[in-house]
């Protein structure tokens, strides 16, 4: 019998552990490949290659793709792996302008472009209501669902419209008498922002009554206009500026330019509390981070401090100036801050810093970027808080905190009057008015896009999808007397050609 035979056995024995290794080879040599392979390598005309992984979309989607200037199988949306390398990539879909960029694939990596907005060749906008003269405040939702105008002859009087619902007429709804304190003189009222609940919105507004100019602040409810409130009476005061605390309606933060000082209240509780002295500027993120300027008594210069809950921090000295570019916000679970002074036409960002400076106390903190424009006037974070724009009229200078990247470039046109710097309309696109008309730009300056007529005193107004743009745009039309007279209409443009509807 074979297992009784030694020889025969030892053979076998052989034999087994042959395949043993043969298999564990197979196994890691499998695994290595697998490896590899998630790593983006490939063999590629006998040559080892890494790719990387880039997701491509666009709105609206089935756009063709180019590469290099080669038609692809594929249309957006959709994932490529590609061999790392430089790429020129263009989108193309009939009816709409082309978006073209180019792109840097890693091998390894996964890169995303689900931003890329194509917009009509052909535009038709449709009034939706008419305003004589020109409406004196108009501002849309964080949403995007809801726009708000006082164009009414009746100062107190606004009208809602639910873009959600774009056949139906605006809502229109009066003010009570005790909201509105200041009666006499011209109207007009400045849009400070929205809370984040898409239903209250604070105004503040501003009477001349022959040189004799008075204001007041206002909290607009668009879903009950009777609990609208007159906060200036509430709070007992009037100061120079006044903000929402963490986006709440109920919670306000307020600065008095006479000393200078910062106050905090509630409704619950309306009477203001100081909150920090000597203050020459400032930004708040929820109710409990405060990025401020001071002076700092022990160098005699000025100092951008961070009141993070109960401990401060010294984030940064700074020349003097009028106006300090502050910001602060979140993404990716790190902590960003935005500081510096015109004077010196350079800002800092800083990523983390209360982690660093709780680590290394007795070390200055180091910025990750330094976005250099002269005399800038203007700081923002995109919706998405990834992108820092800094601006000085056509100047722009923009980090991207997931990249790591800078940008530095000129807008290629003018911004008309009043506008003082453009406005993020989501996480990647920006816009302003240029030549009467709503300009949209990449925020790298790419794929520029004029779209329909704007006048420059309010910004453009996209729905969510953005399959719609409305505007409040100026219309010449003959009076009675034959006269020309310029009227106002709130315009819907579809952002979709009619196929696509």
């Amino acid at each position: 019998m074979e297992f009784l035979d030694p020889k025969k056995r030892r053979a076998h024995t052989i034999r087994l552990f042959i395949g043993y290794f043969l298999i564990s080879a197979a196994l890691i040599l499998t695994t290595i490949i697998l490896l590899y392979q998630a790593r983006g390598f490939g063999i590629k005309n006998g040559q080892v290659i890494q790719n990387g992984l880039i997701f491509v979309s666009s709105a609206p989607d089935a756009a063709d793709i180019y590469v290099n200037g080669q038609k692809r199988s594929e249309k957006t949306n959709v994932r490529l792996l590609m061999p790392a390398g430089q790429y020129t990539f263009e989108l193309k879909r009939d009816g709409y302008l082309p978006w073209k960029r180019a792109i840097n694939v890693e091998g390894g990596t996964l890169a995303r472009f689900d931003y890329p907005l194509l917009f009509p060749t052909a535009l038709t906008p449709t009034a939706k209501k008419t305003y004589a003269p020109q409406p004196r405040a108009a501002t849309q939702s964080p949403d995007h669902r809801w726009i708000v105008i006082q164009g009414a002859a009746e100062y107190n009087r606004f009208d809602v419209f639910d873009l959600s619902k774009p056949d139906k007429d605006p809502v229109i709804f009066d003010l009570p008498a005790a909201t509105v304190r200041l009666t006499a003189g011209n109207h007009s009222w400045k849009v400070l922002e929205w809370s984040n609940d898409n239903s209250h919105v604070l105004l503040r507004h501003i009477t001349d009554d022959q040189g004799k100019v008075l204001s007041e602040y206002v909290l607009i409810d668009r879903e009950a206009p009777e609990k609208s409130i007159n906060l200036t009476a509430t709070l007992g005061m009037n100061p120079a500026e006044l903000q929402l605390l963490d986006k709440k309606f109920d919670k306000y933060v307020m600065y008095t330019s006479e000393d200078k000082k910062l106050y905090t209240a509630t409704l619950d509780a309306p009477k203001p509390i100081l909150k920090i002295e000597t203050v020459y500027g400032f930004k708040t993120y929820h109710d409990n981070k405060f990025l401020y300027v001071t002076d700092d008594p022990a160098t005699g210069t000025k100092v951008i401090r961070l009141l993070d809950g109960e401990k401060t921090y010294d984030i940064r000295h700074v020349a003097p100036s009028n106006e300090y570019m502050l910001e602060l916000a979140k993404y990716d679970d790190n902590w960003y801050v935005v500081a510096g002074s015109p004077a010196e036409s350079r800002t800092y960002v800083y990523k983390n810093p209360v982690a660093s400076l709780n680590a290394r106390p007795s070390q200055p903190l180091v910025p990750v970027r330094v976005l250099k424009t002269v005399n800038p006037t203007y700081v923002s974070f995109s919706d998405n808080t990834r992108f820092i724009m800094v601006q000085n009229g056509q100047q722009v200078a923009v980090y991207d905190a997931e990249s790591d990247k800078g940008y530095a470039y000129a807008i290629a046109v003018p911004m008309d009057s009043p506008q003082q710097h453009a406005e993020w309309i989501d996480g990647h696109h920006l816009s302003l008015v240029s030549g009467g008309k709503t300009y949209v730009f990449d925020y790298d300056n790419t794929n520029p896009a004029m779209l329909s007529a704007s006048v420059p005193v309010f910004r453009p107004f996209f729905k969510a999808d953005f399959k719609q743009l409305y505007n409040v745009s100026p219309q010449t039309v003959k009076a009675a007397d034959g006269k020309d007279i310029t009227q106002y209409n709130l315009t819907a443009t579809p952002l979709r050609t009619p196929t696509d509807l």
